[in-house]
């Protein structure tokens, strides 16, 4: 909808089709939209038997009682009762929103990104409704799948559905027996999406101790039964921005005074509430949400971004702007020097982690030896090699992935450094002629190196991270080391030639 969007058709399908090109040049390869069938965007309120008012009944209720927007209250994001049937008439920039809708999704398709629609049934929606619904969306549209809010008691029994062996399905809870494949459907195409990541990881950011043996788990996980989805933030609550640039909510726009919105961020502004113009304030907002993204994007479970994080789109602190149709929650799309830095380190990162299958393998890390090659799968450091103290009060720990598991050769070390302090970090022994070279370091603002500039710390038993920094170092053979050494053989030899030649001419 924003001025800066680049687009005619602005707030429709047609309009976010034409960012399909910019989601696939960021490495996205599947989109996921909030409710986008026909739903009401007011709320009228209830008489005392429970029944809604009339429209003259809530006019008169408001001029007698309440404030006209406790009354007739706007409701942008779809969530409650709705015709689920029918794409979003407001939404399409055209008078067909069926057609438009499904030239988006061919946009989409032609981009390689598959598209996955959220659905919040309200309990009049019985299961035999909502299956015939599903798949009326996945037959008539030709959507990848779906993601299915507040009615996770359903979730076992739509897992079954023939539907979920071509098409995607993704609930906040799956019955414990899903853990073993034993619900019905293809493991692989289903999803479990909640909050437990992102509580976790925006805690052990802003510095909350007691957390590493929480995270460490979090960034391991990935069930056998279903996948595990991870985001540090979603469409409910601050964004990325605002969740380094304030420490309370400011919902004071919704009208509801303060009432709404979630009062467990766990936030931290760095410093000034608010935006700043303060340099030292500003690179460290910059550090602290490129960490994120590595806490996010260098776990094995499936990473979820939110639209617009990754270009600083702030909604002034406001963590429930579902009454909002204004520039408070467009996206703004244009590109500061800041945000070009940002954007660009996300496409990095995103690139780095589909080019090294270690980062999200099918089978969670076991943490041990089991191919006997002398690594295990995944280890944790911290100020010893293989001692990682994930129990203490601590805000720093180091993991190291070997690559053999999953056909690569090579190691990855993540130094994590949540403190606010410098903290040193011991290195395990790499095999013979292997040297550590630096590929991330969040604390720069070209956060990751070419190949050929790493800096080689080549067998350094440890080495500092700065505060509030995270490091990715690549543990790979070393030519220089292979060249060092042949270099040192032929001076070596040589030398011994020049003993053997001096010792014959004095014999002589």
């Amino acid at each position: 909808m924003h001025k800066n969007s680049g687009v005619r058709q602005k707030g429709t399908f047609a309009g976010l089709k034409h960012k399909a090109a910019y989601l696939k040049s960021l490495g996205v390869n599947q989109v996921k939209l909030m409710p986008v069938y026909e739903f009401p965007e007011v709320s009228l309120p209830s008489a005392p038997s429970g029944s809604p008012l009339t429209q003259q009944e809530a006019a008169a209720h408001a001029l007698d009682a309440l404030p006209r927007e406790q009354v007739i209250q706007k409701n942008f994001w779809g969530y409650g009762k709705g015709f689920y049937f029918a794409p979003k008439a407001s939404y399409a920039f055209s008078d067909r929103p069926d057609v438009e809708f499904k030239d988006m999704i061919r946009e989409f398709h032609v981009n390689g990104i598959e598209v996955i629609l959220e659905f919040a049934f309200d309990e009049s929606a019985d299961i035999g409704m909502i299956c015939e619904c599903l798949n009326y969306w996945a037959d008539e549209y030709h959507v990848d799948g779906f993601s299915l809010v507040g009615r996770d008691n359903l979730a076992g029994e739509l897992a079954r559905l023939p539907l979920f062996s071509t098409r995607k399905l993704i609930c906040g809870w799956y019955p414990s027996e899903r853990s073993d494949g034993n619900t019905g459907g293809k493991a692989q195409l289903l999803a479990r999406s909640d909050d437990g990541f992102m509580n976790d990881a925006r805690r052990l950011l802003k510095g909350d101790t007691g957390l590493l043996e929480a995270f460490a788990w979090r960034t391991r996980l990935n069930p056998s039964g279903y996948a595990q989805i991870n985001y540090v933030t979603n469409h409910d609550g601050f964004t990325l921005m605002d969740l380094v640039s304030y420490n309370e909510k400011h919902n004071e726009a919704n009208d509801e005074m303060g009432r709404d919105g979630s009062d467990s961020n766990f936030s931290w502004n760095c410093g000034k509430e608010g935006p700043s113009s303060k340099r030292l304030i500003s690179q460290l907002r910059m550090r602290q949400r490129k960490n994120a993204y590595a806490m996010l994007l260098l776990s094995q479970g499936i990473p979820m971004l939110l639209a617009g994080d990754e270009f600083g789109n702030s909604q002034l602190g406001n963590n429930n702007p579902w009454c909002h149709d204004s520039e408070l929650t467009w996206l703004d799309w244009s590109r500061s020097k800041s945000a070009r830095e940002l954007t660009g380190f996300v496409q990095q990162l995103i690139s780095y982690r589909k080019g090294h299958p270690v980062l999200h393998q099918k089978a969670e890390p076991q943490c041990s030896d089991y191919l006997s090659s002398g690594y295990p799968d995944l280890s944790y450091h911290g100020e010893r090699a293989w001692f990682g103290d994930l129990n203490s009060s601590h805000l720093h720990f180091g993991c190291m992935y070997s690559g053999s598991y999953v056909g690569e050769v090579g190691f990855l070390y993540i130094a994590w450094n949540f403190h606010w302090e410098e903290q040193q970090f011991a290195l395990p022994i790499l095999p013979e002629s292997y040297s550590w070279f630096r590929v991330m370091d969040t604390f720069q603002t070209e956060s990751f190196t070419p190949s050929g500039q790493q800096e080689n710390l080549g067998t350094r038993r440890s080495f500092s991270v700065t505060p509030r920094t995270v490091v990715l170092l690549e543990g790979r053979k070393d030519e220089s080391v292979k060249t060092l050494k042949k270099s040192y053989e032929k001076s070596q030899n040589d030398l011994a030639k020049s003993k053997r030649t001096s010792e014959n001419h004095h014999g002589a």
